[in-house]
């Protein structure tokens, strides 16, 4: 009978010692994750436009230490035209490539335009069907619009700038990218975890053949983990509990005994 109440004293000291280490790991693995692209300058950035898909449309960039700066001018030719700006997500400083963006939940990015109403982002991944290596042409798009600050129309109010924050799961494939894959719908497949590219391009309110000038101010990824670290912490309440209940189990039953062998 001893030996069955020792190992159940030692039996729940280890299961008590294992979930808390347990808790400790997924905790360790709970901080919250920021990649700032702009302007901290993480990434390469460079002008982008429609030429590798065989459009006309052109992008000079030009960066300082508080703002980046895309002017383009969007030609007709293609059915999907765009210009702007792109970011080679091969960090400048760790050799990270492609990023996997399944580490994040949300984006957040400070824009305004000359004209534009709005703008679109878009991140290329790899595909492992349809991208062929060196060639951008084939990588899967994924894009999510964006509202712009177009001072033009506001009467020349530059300097303001819309800010937006949204999730990354918000992002989706476009119907033009399926159908030049031979796709009728979204197979809802992303490979987030092998990004090659975050790209800002004008939006689909931008004339045609006339400049326009779009002002990038902040661009992050980022990662709030607030409600996971409350469940967690609720669950160690509850490891915290059962280790008070265990403990006070082991005092009585040495309680009885003591009592046991003094009435003996």
């Amino acid at each position: 009978m001893k030996k069955i109440e020792r190992f159940g004293k030692w039996f729940g000291i280890f299961v008590l010692t294992a979930m808390l280490l347990a808790w400790w790991s997924e905790y360790s693995k709970c901080g919250d994750a920021d990649v700032e692209l702009f302007p901290k300058k993480t990434f390469e950035v460079f002008p982008l436009n429609d030429s590798a898909v065989g459009g006309f449309s052109t992008s000079e960039v030009q960066v300082t230490d508080t703002l980046l700066t895309s002017s383009v001018v969007i030609h007709s030719g293609k059915a999907f035209t765009y210009a702007g700006v792109g970011f080679k997500l091969k960090s400048l400083k760790k050799r990270l490539e492609p990023l996997d963006l399944t580490t994040f939940d949300s984006m957040e990015v400070h824009v305004a335009s000359k004209r534009m109403n709005s703008m679109k982002l878009r991140i290329l991944t790899e595909d492992p069907v349809y991208t062929r290596k060196g060639d951008y042409a084939t990588l899967r798009v994924l894009e999510r619009d964006v509202p712009s600050a177009p001072y033009m129309l506001m009467g020349g109010a530059k300097g303001r700038f819309a800010v937006s924050k949204f999730s990354i799961s918000e992002f989706r494939v476009p119907e033009w990218w399926l159908s030049q894959q031979g796709l009728e719908k979204d197979d809802g497949k992303t490979y987030l975890n092998s990004a090659k590219f975050l790209e800002i391009v004008s939006g689909s309110s931008t004339l045609r053949g006339i400049p326009d000038e779009m002002e990038i101010r902040y661009v992050r990824f980022w990662s709030d983990k607030t409600q996971q670290k409350k469940e967690l912490y609720m669950y160690l309440i509850f490891i915290l509990i059962g280790f008070v209940l265990f403990l006070i189990h082991v005092l009585k039953t040495s309680g009885r005994k003591d009592a046991e062998k003094l009435d003996a």
